[in-house]
């Protein structure tokens, strides 16, 4: 019987949590081993579970099985939000761009999906120098880190068999006592697993205010938004455009962000591009100068909402696994030494949104595997 396999599962932040929440309410027992204990390892960005906006939307990743992976991880954390998981909240986002663009495959997969004719003429977050010319808005789903994170982590370390920190090298997965593995060790995969694909990290920078009220529209509701001026107000060092979004959560708002491209050197050194001049410092970190300035004023336009000074504001820089296009998300099984061996990572920047589909693939790919 398969429930009767011992299952491990390698990496804990988000992914390798709700893989093995998912196996354990399915009815396996699973074991957890992991490099980073989830409930300390805050200040490390490599460890990119500490650093989620965290919207329930599929941006920066790809698979040709993405429809079908997100459609499922919405409807979970529907249910979740309809049980009063902490932290699992809905906001009215809206994606505008100062220039015309297509609509996303997965845009109208969203609830309550409308495109930019349809509001223009509503309230809507713009900039006053760089008018939406394009873009739409939805309702979706939000995980309010600092809430839904810890009980994730609790609810899931209840339910396990075993949880070890253990750094892991490839030699040792084949004398693991287990019978399956299920990987989801991110970046840690290229050496662990000897992935060959294109060592691709983004970096992105964030800002925290601590304490400030969230972001309303007219009707007082909760609100968040990306917004992209053009490549010729905001792009990065090699010329890709960039966006800057707006959540608020428990623990004030969070601004963000940045999408720079690049790698680790053998020592972990980032090698990559870096923040292009105007930049600034925040909290002793060095953020691209166009994240506070569209932001301010976007906020005070639309909302008269004025940004506490600098000093009040906290800075953070994570780094997301996307792999290339070409390999996109890894959702696969394979035979390594005598195990069977499931592969969950390449989430890039929706770790978080596909989650609890991926979970849901892995246990579709045990099944298909050990029948």
């Amino acid at each position: 019987m398969l429930n009767n396999k011992n299952i491990c599962v390698l990496g804990a932040g988000v992914s390798g949590l709700s893989t093995a929440s998912y196996l354990s309410d399915s009815g396996y027992s699973v074991c957890i081993i992991t490099r980073d204990d989830p409930r300390t390892a805050t200040l490390r960005p490599e460890f990119s579970s500490s650093f989620p906006a965290a919207s329930i939307i599929p941006h920066s990743v790809y698979s040709d099985k993405l429809s079908e992976i997100f459609r499922f991880s919405k409807d979970r954390f529907g249910k979740l939000h309809d049980n009063q998981f902490p932290g699992v909240t809905t906001t009215r986002h809206f994606e505008l761009f100062s220039h015309p663009v297509s609509v996303p495959v997965y845009a109208k997969t969203m609830n309550q999906f409308e495109e930019f004719d349809d509001f223009k003429n509503e309230f809507y977050p713009d900039h006053p120098d760089y008018p939406a010319a394009a873009g739409w808005r939805y309702l979706a789903y939000f995980a309010d880190w600092p809430l839904y994170f810890p009980t994730l982590i609790r609810n899931t370390l209840e339910k396990v068999k075993g949880f070890e920190i253990r750094t892991l090298s490839p030699d040792d997965i084949r004398e693991l006592p287990y019978d399956i593995i299920i990987n989801c060790t991110e970046i840690g995969s290229l050496k662990l697993f000897e992935d060959t694909s294109e060592q691709i990290l983004h970096r992105g920078h964030l800002l925290n205010l601590p304490c400030a009220p969230a972001v309303r529209d007219l009707q007082g509701k909760v609100i968040s938004y990306n917004f992209s001026p053009g490549k010729e107000v905001y792009q990065s060092e090699n010329g890709i455009e960039q966006d800057v979004y707006c959540y608020s959560r428990k623990d004030g708002l969070v601004l963000g962000g940045s999408r720079q491209k690049g790698t680790f050197d053998s020592d972990g050194k980032w090698i990559g591009e870096e923040s292009q001049d105007p930049v600034i410092l925040v909290d002793n970190l060095k953020v691209p100068a166009q994240i506070l300035e569209l932001h301010s004023a976007i906020l005070n336009h639309s909302f008269g909402y004025t940004l506490p000074p600098k000093s009040k504001m906290r800075s953070k820089v994570g780094y997301r696994f996307t792999r290339s296009h070409e390999d996109g998300l890894r959702l696969e099984a394979e035979e390594v030494g005598n195990k069977l061996v499931i592969h969950n990572y390449g989430h890039g920047g929706a770790g978080v949104t596909l989650s609890w589909g991926c979970a849901h693939r892995v246990t579709e790919l045990l099944k298909v595997a050990t029948n």
